[in-house]
């Protein structure tokens, strides 16, 4: 199921289809994929060499003596899968720190008008605090819970990839 909810989410819904006619031991044709599945030959190529960009397929290539075609014989490489996680995981991480970072450096202030954005002291400073949205007045805004909520994501994201 893992390999599943990584080839969605890093390459889309059709290709776990052309992934799922894919073998770790054998070895298959573009066009005998795009026979099984029903897809454009075309589409599975595309899916084909989005998975070989991330590493979760490879190909053999051969000269079809009768065409003098190039065959592409497809094999899966699951293995990739942790990495690509991973990799995922570590640029979430980040952007969770630098989120974290930028809360807790900055005091924000917002009006009361649901639409409208918070606004650093700085901001908020520049326009006399007043919402330059709707011109409102901008009132301190707590955001402990927006921190305590990023430090157990992080913590929890941190545990899983220990883990893994």
């Amino acid at each position: 199921m893992l390999i599943k909810q990584v080839v969605i989410e890093f390459a889309g819904e059709d290709a776990f289809e052309v992934v799922s006619h894919l073998k770790e031991d054998e070895e298959t044709t573009d066009e005998e994929i795009a026979n099984e599945t029903g897809m454009r030959l075309n589409a599975v190529r595309k899916i084909l060499y989005k998975l070989y960009d991330l590493h979760l397929a490879s190909y053999r290539r051969t000269r079809d003596k009768q065409t003098g075609w190039f065959v592409y014989y497809w094999i899966l490489e699951p293995e990739r899968i942790h990495d690509l996680l991973h990799e995922k995981n570590t640029k979430v991480l980040e952007r969770l720190k630098q989120r974290l970072l930028y809360e807790t450096e900055n005091t924000f202030y917002h009006c009361k008008n649901n639409g409208c954005p918070r606004h650093t002291f700085e901001e908020a400073m520049a326009n006399a605090f007043k919402c330059p949205t709707c011109n409102g007045q901008l009132v301190h805004v707590d955001n402990l819970q927006i921190i305590k909520l990023l430090k157990t994501q992080i913590e929890t994201l941190e545990q899983e990839m220990k883990h893994n």
